[in-house]
């Protein structure tokens, strides 16, 4: 009996046969690296099982973190040698996939390490189509990140391992120093200490990315409430107004509900209860006591029955101005102008450089949809990051060799839909959405705003992004 018989035994379906020689023959087989890849199979095969299970929500959290455990111990028990191996991969792999409700995952993530994956697997996955998304290796050091910040005060889990953790932590960090959702842990680790102020500065690159997103502001939330209780409630109204899906945000609303009552705004926080509570019984979830709570409280019933309820007011801008004053980085700010307003996608797009420029969304920078087309404003950002992070207005009315108001002579030629304005100093091309208005074959003095940008094609030169005088031309 061997490595053979028992992958013979697994190709046929016969798992538990398989496993049950794999461990009567190890005592004589430590050492043969085929023999523990034949052993490792089977025990992936009963480990998937569970996952499987778990996943299709036919085992509890508690279940699958008996079960799993069992499983994985007995991997650890025979698999040092097989470190490097897809089969040792393929078991990382799972277990990160349970690392949130196994409780052992940090015990097994430390004694399993980062440098024992295949090859393959710490480069990007190439999906089929066309995509790439993170190796497992970055995936698996993502979820011990996680699960440090998630446990680092519960009480139950061995300091040394949080330690351990952080560290892990850290050195991610340091290899990438920008990434979201490492930023986040280590936020949360700072609340935890009550290193409030780091915990901001390390949220900051979560709310620029995920500023549309409810759970950032319910972290942020979570951060100021001690020392800034009306930020914090603004926070949670403005991540409860975001979310999309309620599940999103029935903790924020929770929590709303109770401190929308201690602020005397009885008539919010009582819808903020209705909306919980009839979602949790849609769900057959449990009521928590503090909804209860409210739900038995006087002020709830009076306005029941007066049936006055009402919707939460929208807080954006003053969300997003309470943003900018917590955002401890030090921005720089370029001059540019708005060439484009995409109403469709709610957002306004300010040039700044012949390619160069950034996206402002209306739902982050409200005020900015006020704004019409040429109106010249400086872009407060992230030295080299294109993300717009804030804005301020300017007493410049243009921008030399970016941005100027010209007057000229349009002509559009013949059946073209384009036209040209010839100017004194250089022509601007009119494009066909704005040269269409304007009769074939009839010069028309005009004065147009223009932007020196390259485009699609690649050739730069003048544009007009806006054109007045269409009053004096016969349209087409």
């Amino acid at each position: 009996m061997g490595s053979k018989e028992i992958f013979a035994l697994r190709k046929q379906g016969r798992t538990t046969e398989a496993l049950e020689m794999a461990r009567a023959e190890l005592p004589e087989n430590k050492s043969d690296i085929w023999f523990l890849r034949a052993y490792a199979w089977p025990l992936y095969d009963q480990a998937k099982s569970i996952v499987d299970r778990y996943e299709a929500k036919q085992l509890s959290g508690r279940a699958l973190s008996d079960q799993f455990a069992s499983c994985m111990n007995e991997f650890a028990g025979m698999a040092n040698p097989l470190r490097g191996d897809i089969a040792f991969s393929q078991m990382l792999r799972l277990a990160g996939k349970v690392s949130k409700d196994w409780d052992d995952f940090l015990l097994f993530a430390r004694w399993a390490g980062l440098d024992s994956f295949a090859a393959e697997d710490e480069k990007p996955f190439l999906t089929d189509d066309g995509k790439t998304t993170d190796s497992l290796k970055v995936r698996f050091t993502r979820a011990i990140c996680r699960e440090t910040s998630k446990r680092a005060d519960d009480g139950r889990t061995d300091a040394e391992l949080i330690e351990w953790g952080q560290g892990v932590l850290d050195q991610a960090l340091e290899a990438n120093p920008d990434d979201q959702w490492l930023n986040y842990y280590q936020s949360h680790l700072h609340v935890v200490r009550g290193e409030r102020d780091q915990a901001i500065m390390r949220l900051m690159p979560v709310m620029q990315r995920k500023s549309r997103d409810a759970w950032p502001w319910a972290s942020l939330a979570e951060i100021i409430e001690p020392t800034q209780p009306e930020g914090s409630l603004i926070c949670l109204i403005h991540a409860a107004n975001l979310g999309r899906k309620e599940q999103e945000v029935a903790n924020v609303r929770l929590q709303l509900a109770s401190r929308l009552a201690q602020e005397g705004r009885f008539e919010e926080a009582a819808r903020q209860a209705d909306l919980n509570a009839k979602w949790r019984a849609a769900n057959n979830y449990r009521m928590p006591p503090l909804l209860q709570q409210v739900l038995a409280s006087d002020w709830y019933k009076q306005v029941g029955a007066a049936g006055t309820s009402k919707k939460l007011p929208d807080v954006s801008t003053a969300a997003m101005e309470l943003l900018r004053r917590l955002d401890p980085t030090r921005l720089v700010y370029t001059p540019g102008v708005i060439e484009n307003i995409n109403a469709k996608k709610s957002l306004s797009y300010v040039a700044t450089g012949t390619n160069t420029g950034f996206a402002l969304p209306h739902a982050g920078f409200p005020e900015v949809a006020k704004l019409a087309l040429g109106a010249v404003i400086e872009v407060g950002h992230v030295a080299g990051d294109c993300q717009a992070r804030n804005w301020k207005r300017t007493d410049a009315e243009n921008i030399p060799g970016l941005y100027e108001v010209v007057s000229g002579t349009l002509m559009r030629v013949g059946d073209q839909p384009f036209a040209f304005i010839r100017a004194t100093r250089h022509d601007v091309y009119v494009s066909p959405s704005l040269a269409s208005c304007f009769a074939p074959d009839s010069p028309c003095e005009v004065t147009c705003k223009a932007v020196w940008r390259t485009n699609k094609k690649g050739k730069t030169g003048w544009s007009a992004i806006e054109v007045s005088g269409a009053n004096a031309c016969a349209p087409q």
